[in-house]
C-alpha cells in the first residue's frame, strides 16, 4: 500500500473524529485518540516519496481538502481547551480565596482599605 494511500486513510479517520465535536464529559481519551492520529499522519508525511503518480496525485487533493476543513475544527477546539482550563483555574483560586479569605493579607499588621 502506497504511503499516500494510507495517508488518506488516517486523514479520514482524523476527518471523522475531530468532525464528531469536542465531547463535554470524557475529553481525555478524545484528546488521546486524537494526538495519536496526528503522529500517525506525521510519521506517514515523513515517508512521502518525492514523486507521485497521477493516482497519488488525486489522492493528495483529496487529503488537502479533508485538511482545509480539519485545521479550523482543530483551532476552535484547541481554543475551547484552552477558555476551558483558564475557566478551571479562575474557578480554583476563587474557591481557595473563599475558603481561606484571611490569606492573603499582609503579615506585618498593616491594614490596607480596599474602599476608595
Amino acid at each position: 500500500m502506497s504511503a499516500v494511500k494510507i495517508l488518506l486513510e488516517i486523514t479520514k479517520n482524523l476527518f471523522d473524529h475531530v468532525s464528531k465535536g469536542l465531547p463535554k464529559e470524557e475529553r481525555e481519551p478524545y484528546i488521546e485518540r486524537l494526538n495519536e492520529l496526528l503522529d500517525q499522519r506525521q510519521a506517514i508525511m515523513d515517508k512521502l516519496p518525492s514523486e507521485y503518480s497521477d493516482e497519488d496525485q488525486r489522492m493528495g487533493q483529496m487529503i488537502v481538502k479533508m485538511n482545509e476543513t480539519i485545521e479550523p475544527l482543530l483551532v476552535r477546539q484547541f481554543e475551547e481547551i484552552k477558555h476551558n482550563l483558564s475557566m478551571m483555574k479562575k474557578k480554583k483560586e476563587k474557591n481557595v480565596q473563599y475558603a481561606n479569605p484571611y490569606q492573603t493579607l499582609s503579615a506585618d499588621g498593616m491594614y490596607f482599605d480596599k474602599k476608595n
